[in-house]
């Protein structure tokens, strides 16, 4: 089993390969992928996803990053609208499963107008390659399945890349090894074990 820097050193240079940036090898499926980890080891992946970002684009004049932040996107939606002190109130008020019904509901999550979606698609530099980020920070607000169904159609062309704490068999998402979701993925694994 590859240590946590031996997959992000792989990572870095399997984005460097011009058949990944273009989307070469994948028959008719989209190129998305899933870098699953130890949950443990989040706070390492945080800190190196940037340095791979500054490390592929000064490889390459043609490469280019683009980072989502779940968490940040949803944080932003609700402070913009002033909601967030009122998440506050409401989970005070009637608990923790109200407050994300709730918000569920407001960021208009699996419809048409998914704010997460919206955000994205209104943000993206189709020439960047994609990273989604903190979808262990929004959970259970947010599911991945979902998320990845529903950027089928706004990420077409460039690969993107789900970081995942936790395990992903090419089938089945298990969130922090301990919530498995039993939808089917078009992902592929980004790096095997």
């Amino acid at each position: 089993m590859k240590s946590i820097t031996e997959k992000m050193e792989y990572l870095q240079e399997k984005i460097l390969e011009p058949k990944f940036s273009e989307n070469q090898g994948l028959g008719n499926e989209v190129g998305f992928y899933i870098f699953d980890y130890a949950p443990e080891e989040e706070l390492k992946v945080r800190e190196q996803i940037f340095f791979i970002k500054d490390y592929v684009e000064k490889q390459s004049d043609l490469l280019k990053v683009q980072i989502f932040d779940l968490y940040d996107i949803m944080i932003q939606f609700f402070e913009l609208r002033g909601y967030l002190e009122k998440n506050f109130e409401i989970e005070k008020r009637w608990g923790t499963e109200v407050l994300f019904q709730r918000m569920r509901k407001a960021l208009k999550i699996a419809t048409a107008q998914d704010v997460f979606v919206q955000y994205i698609r209104e943000n993206l530099d189709e020439e960047a390659i994609i990273f989604i980020v903190g979808i262990g920070k929004v959970f259970p607000i947010l599911r991945s399945h979902i998320l990845l169904n529903n950027l089928q159609i706004v990420v077409e062309k460039s690969p993107l890349i789900l970081f995942y704490p936790g395990t992903y068999d090419n089938n089945y998402l298990r969130l922090f090894n301990e919530f498995q979701d039993d939808h089917y993925y078009r992902a592929f694994r980004m790096i095997e074990s």
